[in-house]
């Protein structure tokens, strides 16, 4: 340990490797923990970025081998556990590395991602990497198998029959498609094609083999109105689990909401006020981004808009402006998602110091969680949880490598001088004054900002589902508030 950084990267590469492999074949845990050990003090400095993308992934690795020997059930969420945020962690860092090249490795990454996001409680997540990995190779057999997996999960988290059904059927169709694929394990062809039997004592199997095209809905959108709601539709930013699994038009539609809920007599129905209003929110920051990300001709408002040259190579405009506007309001979400559960759940934090990542946590250590959340089998709920993990807050460690940026940025936005600019001047050194950033950059940053919103909104739909679900009573003084459309 004290001589590796003696040992060339491709030598401490195959070392890594060696340690880890032998490590999990002799479920040795000891040994593996000090792998990990070890790959903390290795010198990333003299790794070309292939290397460096190699180590991040071994290491993602070693961390997912610690998880079988150490519970004694991988597949449950665990709330405070290492070994998810380190694979995660090292797995987005290797995959911000990848170069159009390595296809192969881009599929191992992003299907190692979507398993792990499935298993804790991400499940529409996942499904964006296995897509990812799908689109990359349509035949890469652990996506194909894992996809379905995963969608099997994730129908056991939705409230509409119709919904599980489709769900379940594309689900049977990927799994079947990864048993016939040669890079499938055996062990796990074989629990691929026991779900996809599994599935046909659900249905008949005529019914699972229709694949249904569903009518058009947009007829009487004008073109704007189609092409909008077709981009949404293949960023997969509708409020919609439909539009996880397919892309036909029918998933054009913000569907999710509250469920009829159960109050006191004289209790007054905020919830679903709240969520309504944090849904809008949702619905116009995709929009403006929308508008402002992919409208390069010249807005009206911005004529005679006296402006200085400074050299500076900044891009202003109203378009540019929309798309701050957008990331300040998916960005603002997520606290208030915090103080709807807080109050929604009786958790007793004061209102004023809630906050996205402190909701979870007795105290202000972020080391005790409260059981009353990770008591329950709420899998949503553990999806927020976990999507919380993406965001920075002080003396926090994010499993998103970009969160610390994306934090400042947002901090630079609100309170201070934020720039997007055509590229940055080389000729001039950093100012902590303002913020700078490239357009493509602050473009990439919001659109998975806008992904991340739409994930938390899904699920936080189908916790409140599930708790209303579990609520039981006899008291006389309750009312249920049943939905109806304004």
């Amino acid at each position: 340990m004290r001589d590796i950084n003696t040992y060339s990267p491709k030598e401490i590469l195959n070392k890594l490797a060696t340690i880890f492999e032998t490590s999990r074949e002799n479920k040795n845990l000891e040994t593996l923990q000090k792998g990990l050990e070890l790959s903390n003090n290795i010198d990333l400095n003299r790794f070309n970025n292939g290397e460096k993308r190699t180590f991040h992934y071994f290491v993602a690795n070693g961390w997912s081998y610690i998880l079988p020997m150490k519970y004694n059930s991988p597949q449950q969420t665990i709330p405070l556990c290492e070994e998810y945020e380190r694979e995660i962690y090292h797995l987005r860092v290797a995959l911000g590395l990848i170069d159009d090249s390595d296809t192969t490795n881009a599929c191992q990454i992003l299907t190692n991602l979507g398993c792990t996001f499935s298993h804790i409680g991400r499940y529409a997540e996942a499904q964006y990497y296995f897509s990812q990995a799908l689109r990359i190779n349509p035949d890469f057999g652990m996506a194909l198998g894992n996809k379905g997996f995963g969608l099997y999960r994730y129908a056991r988290e939705l409230s509409d029959g119709r919904h599980q059904f489709i769900f379940l059927q594309y689900a049977r169709k990927y799994l079947l498609e990864a048993v016939r694929k040669a890079d499938v394990y055996p062990d796990t062809r074989d629990g691929f094609q026991q779900l996809a039997a599994h599935i046909a004592t659900r249905y008949p199997v005529e019914m699972l083999d229709d694949y249904k095209t569903y009518p058009d809905i947009w007829t009487d959108c004008c073109p704007k109105e189609i092409e909008y709601r077709r981009w949404c539709i293949d960023n997969v930013l509708f409020l919609n689990p439909l539009n996880d699994v397919i892309s036909q038009n029918i998933v054009a539609r913000d569907i999710i909401h509250t469920p009829s809920m159960t109050l006191g007599n004289k209790e007054k129905p905020i919830y679903l006020s709240m969520f309504n209003q944090i849904k809008q929110e949702f619905v116009t920051a995709r929009f403006l981004f929308y508008e402002g990300a992919y409208n390069q001709i010249p807005h009206w408002a911005d004529h005679e808009v006296t402006l200085y040259r400074v050299f500076d190579m900044p891009l202003y405009s109203i378009h540019i402006e929309k798309v701050k506007i957008a990331f300040r309001l998916c960005y603002s979400i997520f606290d208030k998602i915090a103080y709807l559960l807080n109050i929604y759940l009786k958790l007793g934090i004061d209102p004023a110091r809630v906050t996205f990542r402190n909701l979870w946590y007795r105290g202000n250590n972020q080391k005790t969680i409260k059981n009353e959340i990770f008591d329950t089998q709420n899998e949503a709920l553990h999806g927020l949880f976990w999507l919380s993990k993406d965001l920075y807050e002080k003396d926090t460690s994010p499993i998103e490598p970009d969160a610390k940026e994306i934090a400042t940025i947002r901090n630079y936005i609100e309170h201070k001088s934020f720039k997007v600019v055509i590229a940055k001047n080389p000729c001039w050194d950093e100012a902590p004054e303002t913020y700078e950033i490239e357009r493509h950059s602050f473009y990439d940053k919001t659109l998975r900002l806008l992904r991340l919103t739409r994930a938390a909104l899904l699920y936080l739909s189908s916790a409140i589902y599930e708790t209303e679900c579990l609520k039981t009573t006899t008291d006389n003084d309750i009312r249920t508030i049943e939905l109806e459309l304004l």
